[in-house]
């Protein structure tokens, strides 16, 4: 019993050790995503030694690693592409942070619970340190709107998806293959407050434009893609006469609403950043 005592005595020093120098913290941006959204992680390393740390990458073997796995499934997710990140000195007692988006190498077009961990290789080769797990979610969220496109030689649905997020609705874009139904890409259009029904169009070059009551006092106006990519995003406040989305000569419009111009510091009639949606 002694000796087991002991075993572990060493462990936990070589571990507080190992913790000492190199400290790495992984988050995800968000919580909960839509399939086809960029995934956001911010990945800090913090350099607790007295010399800097030259991360480098090697043929084959790249500084930087990241395991994913989904609740559920035995194995890690399968990546489509080599994660590659450009070389890293960390001075010493130095922090360094960064965001990643996981869904440039990572096939994650299935909803449900994720996780991922985060690995750095040593400038000696052999030497690593993880980071803890970061989880995260995807889901499809609720169909709003949908529309039947054709874009690229393919068939696509572009629709309006609803979803809570951190405790607020919120409305998203969404883009997937309408024959295979796989996600192509989603993006974030506005919060969403439920006092006016969502106006959603589709123009002559099959962009979706959204437009959606985001506050008591905000308007949100969205423009995304047929890559599933936002394209525009604009706040605004009622002016006068009904609130509408309107097609034109000149294309899709907002009516009845006059864009929302932060005011300068000097302003003496700020708002305070609790007035606002976002």
């Amino acid at each position: 019993m002694k000796q087991l005592l002991n075993l572990l005595l060493v462990l936990c020093c070589l571990l507080s050790s190992a913790f000492a120098q190199v400290e790495l913290r992984l988050a995800p941006v968000r919580h909960d995503y839509i399939l086809g959204e960029h995934v956001a992680l911010k990945l800090t390393l913090i350099n607790r030694t007295d010399s800097s740390i030259a991360l480098t990458n090697r043929p084959g073997r790249p500084w930087l690693n990241f395991m994913v796995g989904k609740r559920g499934e035995p194995g890690p997710v399968s990546a489509f592409a080599s994660p590659r990140f450009p070389d890293l000195t960390i001075t010493p007692g130095s922090t360094r942070s960064f965001q990643v988006d996981l869904k440039t190498f990572y096939h994650l077009d299935v909803s449900g619970n994720y996780n991922a961990v985060a690995t750095i290789r040593m400038p000696d080769g052999q030497t690593t340190y993880s980071s803890n797990r970061a989880v995260f979610a995807l889901a499809s969220g609720g169909k709003v709107r949908a529309f039947k496109v054709r874009s690229g030689g393919k068939n696509l649905e572009m629709s309006v998806r609803l979803a809570s997020i951190d405790g607020h609705d919120n409305l998203f874009g969404q883009v997937a293959d309408a024959d295979s139904q796989r996600v192509l890409g989603a993006c974030f259009m506005g919060r969403y407050l439920n006092f006016m029904q969502p106006r959603v169009m589709i123009d002559a070059a099959q962009n979706l434009h959204v437009l959606c009551q985001s506050s008591p006092d905000f308007y949100t106006y969205s423009v995304m893609n047929t890559q599933g990519e936002r394209s525009h995003y604009q706040l605004y406040k009622r002016a006068a006469g009904p609130v509408d989305l309107m097609s034109t000569g000149k294309g899709v419009r907002p009516v009845g609403l006059v864009p929302y111009v932060k005011p300068k510091a000097n302003d003496q009639n700020i708002h305070h950043t609790s007035d606002r949606p976002f």
